[in-house]
């Protein structure tokens, strides 16, 4: 396309999903699995035993976030 290459690619966002080639969504759980991953690691400081917030309280803390 005027004079550049188009690069071939194996996936495809489309409404917010990723899709690969036969639409399937094992890149999509992935993608979404390690962002996932990300939040239980900023959020580990709140389910840890020591913090003396409440169960009630850590929840809520939680549902904000």
């Amino acid at each position: 396309m005027n004079g550049k290459t188009i690069l071939h690619s194996h996936t495809a966002k489309y409404l917010g999903m990723t899709l690969d080639v036969k639409l399937r969504l094992k890149v999509h759980v992935k993608k979404k699995r390690e962002e996932l991953g990300l939040k239980y690691k900023h959020m580990y400081w709140l389910m840890v035993r020591r913090l003396t917030l409440s169960t009630h309280n850590k929840l809520v803390f939680y549902k904000q976030i």
